[in-house]
Parts: structure tokens; sequence; C-alpha cells
């Protein structure tokens, strides 16, 4: 077996106390880094050239999910919210639905969404799962692609808990977390029609309660995969083997993103620890944003292309 690379994180980019920190997105125009709290329905967003003095929060009504670039559109990006896809606008802080996704009021209280990604396309695709009022998540959750022209579509049926999503470098292959099946699955992709097919796992986590979380690609076509209650991100090779992993004092690792000046930093969200939940020893930084050099560079993160007049 081979010896498996191990850095270590000693301190957070940003001593952040995120109950659900989540949903990194690197702004390449800007330089700036945003990410939210999903239970305390906040954005936040730091320059990075400026630093962390920089950071900023805006609290909103409805919580978010995962947010995207919009094609042509600065003063403004699309956010996976509380009851659907919507417009968030930089200037006033207001969401603006333009693509909800449950009809029945029920239903739709029930859910929210969780994480998603862009395609090269420009198609938004994000998971929902149960509200944290609804009690334990059950398979009831769907990943829902958004496309420019603002139609939706029912991809993925039968989630529990969407997370970690991102394709290859050639395009071919779709990679989706459902965290408590423990396993990352691949499909076969087509860029043209955005159809998934051919369903199979790619890599399993075999370590206690733990579960694989949010993930990013990197442009050799290894996945960086946030370990939630383990304690770091692994880098897994697109044979489906760990070659790395980099540590923090962090126990619910939520999501890693590339970016910075030269697209090959690490910005990896994580989760607050809750009252009933074990306190592993040395775990100092729970909710923080950390950030880690590495020795590749990441994809460039795709943008929502808004067609349709919402």
């Amino acid at each position: 077996m081979a010896e498996i690379e191990t850095y270590k994180i000693s301190e957070p980019y940003l001593h952040t106390e995120c109950s659900l920190g989540e949903g990194p997105y690197y702004e390449e125009a800007t330089g700036e880094l945003r990410f939210v709290d999903i239970i305390k329905k906040e954005i936040h967003s730091v320059n990075l050239a400026e630093g962390p003095n920089s950071h900023k929060v805006t609290k909103l009504e409805h919580s978010v999910g995962i947010t995207a670039d919009i094609e042509g559109h600065e003063g403004e990006y699309i956010v996976a919210a509380k009851l659907g896809f919507a417009i968030f606008n930089k200037s006033t802080g207001q969401l603006r639905y333009i693509k909800k996704v449950y009809d029945d009021p029920t239903t739709a209280e029930r859910f929210r969404f969780n994480d998603g990604n862009v395609d090269s396309k420009g198609r938004f695709w994000a998971g929902t799962m149960y509200d944290f009022h609804s009690g334990e998540p059950q398979p009831e959750g769907c990943v829902f692609r958004l496309d420019p022209d603002l139609t939706l579509h029912r991809m993925i049926e039968n989630v529990c808990i969407p997370n970690g999503m991102g394709w290859s470098p050639d395009d071919q292959t779709f990679y989706f977390t459902d965290s408590p099946s423990k396993n990352i699955v691949a499909y076969d992709f087509d860029p043209e029609s955005g159809n998934i097919s051919n369903k199979r796992t790619f890599f399993t986590l075999d370590d206690g309660d733990a579960v694989p979380d949010g993930c990013t690609v990197d442009s050799e076509g290894y996945l960086w995969v946030a370990i939630h209650e383990g304690s770091r991100v692994i880098r897994v090779s697109p044979e489906g083997k760990q070659v790395a992993e980099v540590k923090m004092d962090a126990w619910k690792i939520t999501c890693p993103i590339f970016g910075g000046p030269n697209n090959d930093e690490l910005f990896i969200t994580s989760a607050g620890v809750g009252s009933d939940d074990p306190k592993p020893e040395g775990c100092k930084d729970n909710g923080a944003v950390f950030r880690f050099k590495t020795s590749t560079t990441g994809l460039p993160s795709n943008k929502f292309v808004l067609s349709a007049k919402p």
C-alpha cells in the first residue's frame, strides 16, 4: 500500500464560529472568497488581497446552501436557498427567487438546499434534504439541475444528505456524494445534454462515524474531499485511492474549494460542535475557515449561464 502524504494546518485563516459553514466559492474577478452558514442564515465574504480584516457577514431571511457567479452579472450571483434557486443582489443583500422547486407548501417547508455545483455548460446542480426541524434526514431529497433557460430537471432521486459534486477535467465523469452512504459515486456525463448514466461506486470511506462531505476536483483529476467528523480533507486519485490528507483542529470539516491568485490554495469550511456532540481532543477551531497551499491547481469555477429572463 502506497504511503499517504500527511499535512497539518496549525491555525485557521478565519476564526469564524460558523454553526454550519458550507459552500465556499472563489470569485476570480474580485479575488473574493465567500461561504455560507446554513444554520445562522448568513453569507460570508472576504477579500483575499485585503485579508481577514475585510471579512463581512450578510444576514438572510432564508438559509442558503451554495452560491455561484452568473456569467455577465457582476452585481449579483445565484444561490440554492431554502425554497429553490434565487438571485442574491450584492448591493441590497436581498434574495429574489427565480425557480422554486416544490409546489406543495408543506413539502417545501420540510426541505432545504444543501450542496451543489455548476457544470461546464453553465447548468446549476444542487441537492435538497430535510431541513433541521424535519427530523433525522431520510432518503427523500433530490438533486435538481437548473438549466440556463430555467427549466428544472430531477437528476438523482432518493437522496439523504447531498454533498460533494464535481466533474473530471475531461468532463466525462460526474462525481456525487450522499454522505450517509459513505460513498462517492461516479456517473458517465454527457456535457452537451447534461445527462448522467452508468452509476458506480468510486470511493468508500471506512472510518467509524466519519463521512465524506463536500469535494472539489483539481486539474490532475484528483478529488479533495472534506471528512465530516474526521478533522481532515483527503486527496483521492482518479482511480479512487487516497494519496494524501490535510489535518486541522476542527472535527466537522464540510467543504474545500480551490482559489487564490494562482488557484493553487484550498479554502476549507467547517461546522461547529453541538452540546450533545462528542468533544474530540484538540478540536479547538470548530466552525473556522482554513487555508492550505497545495502543489497543484484547481479547475476554474464555472458560472451559471442565465439565458432566460427570470
